[in-house]
């Protein structure tokens, strides 16, 4: 991003800044716990360095839905785009900022007590005791991580939607973030050239969605033993090697129904049982695939 003027927003402005950044888009479910979306509308010109006050009340657990940021926490470098995700604690710094035009990120703002109450330490993998000081992980894309975020934005944006469901869908956004940054930590505990063999493996599983191959065949590919290959999904993509699998074929189930029918989309995934596809889906959706297809085009009529 280029660096243009600074523009600081000192703590005479801090009410001001909130006021700004959380507009109508800003929930509180609980004390200690609230959710919001914010814009590069909301944050300032883009390409503008901006200062933002620290907070030492609140974790904050975002996840990038479009555009580019660039934040400094004392000596900390956290570059963001689209489906990275991390959460962090200021430890009350001032963090200096840049964002792009098309900037939109959903934040989770918690307070470290209710945090512990909800997630414990062993799943949020963060010494949540009283002197809590400074701290950020980062992770890429997780398509279960936006899967939920994206569920929170439509919620937050329909006026009408109950707020059960909003305080639902951000518990399992919070468990799916937490999750993911903590396989990412144990990842790093995987040999190189295991990780390699393990990303290998999930592309070779990928390649054919309509033939799932079997774990045998997959181990031989790649040369891991079953055994590695099935204790590494789980370590390295937070899976199994058949769930791996499933998820992306439904994701890929989702795109053809915008232009083929139910039958249409489950023979072309190499379903021969109809009701066996529909079943799938509905259990990775929550809904039928002629439901979905209503939704992703409301003027055809589904088969």
């Amino acid at each position: 991003m280029t660096m243009c003027s600074d523009i600081e927003i000192s703590t005479a402005n801090k009410q001001q800044y909130i006021d700004n950044v959380v507009g109508q888009n800003f929930v509180q479910l609980m004390p200690g716990l609230s959710v919001s979306l914010s814009s590069a509308q909301d944050l300032g010109a883009a390409d503008t360095k901006h200062v933002f006050p620290g907070d030492d009340q609140y974790i904050h657990i975002n996840n990038v839905l479009a555009g580019k940021f660039e934040a400094t926490v004392g000596n900390t470098l956290l570059q963001c785009e689209c489906g990275d995700f991390n959460i962090g604690f200021s430890g009350g710094e001032n963090f200096c900022a840049y964002h792009s035009n098309d900037f939109s990120n959903l934040e989770i703002m918690i307070k470290p007590e209710v945090l512990n109450e909800l997630a414990g330490e062993e799943l949020s993998g963060v010494d949540l005791g009283k002197s809590m000081s400074f701290f950020v992980k980062q992770s890429g894309p997780s398509r279960k991580v936006s899967t939920c975020a994206n569920r929170i934005h439509k919620l937050i944006k329909d006026q009408e939607a109950n707020p059960l469901l909003l305080h639902s869908a951000t518990l399992d956004y919070l468990y799916w973030h937490l999750t993911a940054l903590k396989s990412v930590d144990t990842s790093n505990q995987l040999p190189l050239r295991e990780k390699k063999q393990l990303i290998a493996a999930r592309d070779f599983l990928l390649s054919d969605l309509s033939c799932p191959p079997t774990i045998s065949d997959v181990a031989k590919v790649v040369g891991l033993n079953q055994c590695k290959l099935k204790k590494g999904f789980k370590v390295l993509f937070n899976n199994t090697v058949y769930g791996c699998f499933q998820e992306e074929r439904m994701h890929k189930a989702m795109n053809l129904l915008k232009d083929n029918n139910v039958t249409e989309t489950a023979v072309s995934l190499g379903y021969s049982n109809v009701s066996h596809f529909s079943v799938a889906f509905r259990k990775q959706f929550g809904v039928l695939p002629k439901e979905a297809r209503l939704n992703l085009a409301p003027s055809i009529v589904c088969g």
